[in-house]
């Protein structure tokens, strides 16, 4: 069954050769029970290794069934071991991690035992072997007796036609080393059993034969029973272990060393929290419309807007509205989209002048309590949410208009209050503060109420506009003249004027006259004072779909509101006002929860017919080109990253893999191969990294709830599927890459070579 002809290993150190085993010629069948002898340092171990695969040989050849294996792939040695050989060494090589009954188990499960025959078996081996008590008892807190007596059952409890013992009483006290010879002997009726042992009168009475080497020769080669050779080859099937069988070890390998899994968590939890948030960070830039924070197409973005008008521009029917009100993952529709891309303006007091910003309108139903850093939704009408980055507290009051205002410098601040300064200003109660959406812009983003949103002075201010933000034109006529374009003024509401009449400030008198003097020459308005009022005031309303011209007769001169003489302003009531505007609904905005919802609207709605637009992936050609190079930047910094942070992992891990390098030898000598190895690492670190992704995934979505981290939760929020499967491969590609590395070492050399090294 097994041949050695002219065998030789050689052992290299420091430039010194050292012969292992010299041109060894045996034969081996079997039935038979082989005792080794010899005295230390003569080959005995050599030997075994070389029979049972853990090493090599430089000369000759080794025959397994007549088979030659001095060709033999790494690969097909790890067959011949799973298939062929149980090894019982000297010093124990047990998996400390395991408890006696799974180091059994484990030798039956590489060899292809089904479950139930695997328990069996195993309990009846350790049963026999003495150890029923410690069954279940880490194999760390047995004695060296006890251990080799678990590496007996284990080596005994695996079906093969060959069991190699290095030693085995050793550590074993005279009765059990009976018992434990005793058993080896009952099971050498059918197997070959070779021990080597350094006291032959243990096993005479077993031994069947006995060799004995001196200095890596056979020198003695005695048989006190022959054997007859079986004619027939001992074939043992080939098993592969599954992968299921991959995961439950590997599962069984976390659990049954803590302190290693628990290290090995916290570090990929870092490690996969510094890449989230850098990831969620490059997401953020190189989505956002435009690095400067203002985009060419449309003015405020947002990742829950979506623009719908129809393809043919007629209005909306009431039919059609309920049936973009009714989709699913719709919160809100607000009929007159304009409102988004106007601003209102709110004032803060300084010590020497009025700070005045401008701020989008949104409607705060798409905030969410986790979306607000402190306080509540806006409850009633003037009620607000603002950026946290303003100063404003929970339960402050913030002035805002609709018109930009500005204040003379010679206005005595110390000693005015803001309710005085303010007093023609709308006040409304801070009732939540938000994080900035978008870092870069100088607009800020406001919520308010639904109440707010749909009050037609609202609606109306939005398609007519305000100071920096004119979409109507103002043309006046006087006699046969005509002056077009002033449209730089501003509007205001004052309800004492009455329906259908305008009043003009004096400075926008001023500015007509300038025009006039140099566009009318030969019209004498010195004496007429009163000519503006025989002026036809014109508005064209062109905010919308429809345009239309209203004329207004003027009334007088305003000097209301606090108009300083060189404002130019023009005052109309509510009524006149709202008369401007179109009662047609020709684009509107629907909105969502999130950007993930945003674009499944879009697809409804294109399905209905409807054009949809989300403001979020439209950008103009600079923005186009802004995007792209910072994707490109963003891209290799992410890749450097990744690299580093790969190389930061190997080296603290290291450790901690190389604490696993004896177990894995160990699990080689008793047939594990390269391929099952190699997964089993893989899927360790595959789920200590799944795992670490599963916390901090759950801690971004607390600190939404609870802002421990206030910028990771508005980073988040630029997430969609594809970012988060994009990141897991990432993240599952890099725990790849360490398994494969940290396994190379296991397999560049022979088993006992790589177990000494130990």
């Amino acid at each position: 069954m097994l041949k050695l002809k002219n065998v030789a290993k050689y052992y290299h150190s420091n430039d010194v050769v050292a012969m292992g085993l010299r041109k060894v010629n045996l034969e081996f069948e079997i039935g038979e029970f082989v005792a080794v002898t010899g005295e230390s340092g003569s080959g005995k171990s050599t030997l075994l290794n070389v029979i049972s695969g853990l090493d090599s040989y430089e000369e000759g050849e080794l025959y397994i069934n007549k088979e030659e294996t001095s060709y033999y792939s790494i690969e097909e040695w790890e067959a011949y071991r799973r298939q062929y050989i149980g090894f019982v060494f000297q010093d124990y090589n047990i998996i400390d991690s395991y408890s006696v009954f799974e180091n059994v188990m484990i030798a039956l499960k590489i060899q292809g035992y089904d479950k139930e025959t695997r328990k069996q078996r195993a309990e009846e081996l350790i049963d026999r072997v003495g150890l029923t008590s410690h069954l279940h008892h880490k194999a760390s807190k047995l004695s060296g007796g006890q251990k080799q007596r678990a590496v007996i059952a284990r080596a005994l409890a695996k079906d093969c036609p060959i069991i190699v013992c290095d030693e085995p009483t050793g550590n074993l006290d005279s009765e059990s080393s009976k018992n434990i010879l005793n058993l080896l002997y009952e099971i050498s009726k059918d197997k070959l059993v070779i021990v080597v042992t350094h006291n032959y009168d243990e096993v005479r009475d077993f031994a069947t034969r006995r060799i004995r080497l001196f200095d890596g020769e056979v020198v003695e080669d005695k048989v006190f029973e022959k054997v007859d050779p079986s004619e027939t080859k001992t074939e043992v099937a080939p098993y592969f272990l599954n992968l299921f069988s991959l995961i439950t070890i590997a599962i069984r390998n976390l659990i049954r060393t803590p302190r290693r899994t628990i290290f090995t968590t916290v570090v990929f939890t870092f490690i996969v929290a510094v890449f989230t948030l850098v990831y969620g960070f490059f997401v953020n830039v190189t989505n956002s419309t435009d690095a400067s924070g203002y985009n060419f197409v449309f003015n405020n973005v947002t990742d829950n807007r979506v623009i719908v008008t129809k393809y043919d521009q007629t209005p909306f029917t009431p039919e059609e509205l309920a049936t973009i009100n009714d989709l699913n993952r719709v919160i809100y529709v607000n009929n007159h989209d304009v409102m988004n891309d106007t601003t209102v303006y709110f004032y803060q007091k300084d010590e020497y002048y009025i700070d005045v910003q401008p701020a989008y309108i949104n409607p705060a139903i798409v905030l969410s309590k986790i979306d607000l850093s402190d306080g509540e939704p806006p409850s009633s009408k003037y009620d607000i949410v603002v950026q946290d980055d303003l100063g404003y507290q929970v339960d402050d009051i913030i002035y805002i208009d609709y018109a930009q205002k500005y204040f003379m410098s010679d206005v005595d601040f110390d000693s005015v209050s803001e309710s005085t300064l303010f007093a023609d200003k709308i006040p409304f109660r801070v009732s939540g503060l938000v994080k900035p959406t978008n870092l870069y812009s100088w607009v800020k983003m406001f919520y308010f109420h639904q109440d707010f949103i749909e009050d037609p002075t609202t609606i109306s201010h939005s398609y007519l506009g305000s100071r920096d933000n004119q979409i109507y034109e103002v043309t006046l006529d006087y006699g046969d003249y005509s002056l077009i374009g002033l449209n730089y003024s501003t509007l205001v509401i004052d309800d004492t004027i009455p329906d259908g009449s305008i009043q003009l400030s004096d400075g926008f008198i001023g500015t007509f006259e300038w025009y006039a003097d140099e566009y009318f020459p030969d019209v004498d308005f010195e004496s007429n004072p009163t000519y503006y009022l025989d002026l036809d005031f014109n508005l064209v309303s062109s905010s919308s779909f429809d345009t239309f011209t209203q004329p207004i007769s003027i009334s007088g001169i305003y000097t209301g509101g606090g108009v300083d003489e060189w404002e130019e302003v023009y005052a109309i009531n509510t009524n006149t006002y709202n008369n401007m505007i179109s009662s047609n609904i020709y684009q509107i905005t629907a909105y969502a929860s999130e950007a993930y919802d945003a674009e499944l609207i879009v697809e409804n709605l294109e399905d209905l017919g409807f054009n949809a637009i989300y403001p979020q992936n439209v950008s103009d050609p600079f923005t186009i080109l802004a995007k792209t190079i910072l994707s490109v930047v963003f891209g290799g910094l992410m890749l450097i990253l990744l690299i580093g942070i790969y190389f930061i992992v190997y080296m603290v891990l290291r450790n901690i893999q190389q604490s696993k390098i004896r177990d894995f030898l160990i699990l080689r000598s008793i047939g594990a191969n390269k391929s099952s190895l190699n997964k089993i690492t893989i899927i360790e670190l595959l789920l200590s990294t799944v795992f670490s992704y599963g916390i901090v995934l759950l801690f971004l979505y607390l600190q939404k709830l609870y802002r421990f981290v206030p910028m990771a939760g508005n980073i988040m929020n630029y997430f969609t599927w594809g970012n988060y499967l994009f990141l897991t491969f990432l993240l599952l590609y890099l725990a790849y890459l360490l398994g494969s590395r940290f396994n190379k070492r296991i397999f560049n050399q022979s088993v006992i070579t790589s177990l000494k090294s130990e």
